[in-house]
């Protein structure tokens, strides 16, 4: 497959291997049926091989790019992307996909990219905050206090959808210059590779379903926008 113009936000994407297998640790190949939960099993990575010559924002809510970025992907790029991007691109109604034997290309728009991997590097895209979820910074002190004072600490937890989550950064992306929605902005959100931050619950979304995650040797990232984080530590 040629490398390709394309128009209206939309890049093309060679996808990689479905990932309707596993290996174990003793090297034999155990199949799943990946229609179960596709949220875990889609495959979310691929090869960029068409791009457009510059994105579209005019500012207008579901008109062109939902915020201001630059085009930060280019031709040849691996990318990460959202998993319901990928299945609707494959629908047959929708017809934004191309078969070619066994590769699998589809068009999917920009903004559902979290992250490029160009020359061994990792690069957020539209945005994006790549953080490690952490314990929250005053349990391990706590902790470590208990410690040396021979005893350990337990913690007793619920969960709700408010609760707030805490993270270490690991990878920055370039902030939204605007958001379509006025009261969002990355505007005085400073962070840093090594901040601990904190995120609402509802915003620990991961990266890659780490059954098929190769990332950084499979290591769990949630990926943040930076108006979803509420502080730094």
């Amino acid at each position: 497959m040629d490398y390709k113009r394309c128009l209206n936000n939309f890049i093309f994407i060679k996808l990689d291997e479905a990932n309707d297998s596993i290996k174990l640790k003793n090297g034999v190949n155990l199949y799943i049926d990946n229609s179960y939960e596709p949220e875990k099993h889609a495959t979310v990575t691929g090869t960029v091989y068409g791009v457009p010559s510059h994105l579209k924002y005019s500012g207008i809510p579901n008109k062109d790019m939902p915020w201001d970025t630059p085009m930060e992907i280019k031709l040849g790029d691996k990318i990460i992307c959202y998993y319901l991007s990928v299945i609707n691109a494959l629908k047959p109604e929708n017809e934004r996909y191309v078969l070619e034997g066994k590769d699998r290309f589809i068009f999917i728009s920009y903004e559902f990219i979290y992250a490029v991997i160009r020359d061994e590097k990792i690069i957020p895209v539209n945005g994006y905050c790549l953080i490690e979820p952490c314990e929250d910074p005053a349990i391990t002190q706590e902790r470590e206090r208990m410690e040396k004072l021979g005893m350990e600490l337990v913690v007793l937890e619920t969960r709700t959808n408010t609760h707030v989550i805490f993270g270490k950064v690991k990878y920055v992306g370039t902030p939204i210059r605007e958001y379509v929605e006025e009261e969002h902005t990355d505007e005085g959100v400073d962070v840093s590779p090594g901040d601990t931050v904190v995120i609402r619950k509802i915003s620990d979304i991961p990266l890659q379903y780490e059954l098929h995650s190769k990332l950084d040797g499979g290591a769990r990232y949630y990926r943040v926008q930076r108006k979803n984080i509420l502080a730094k530590v």
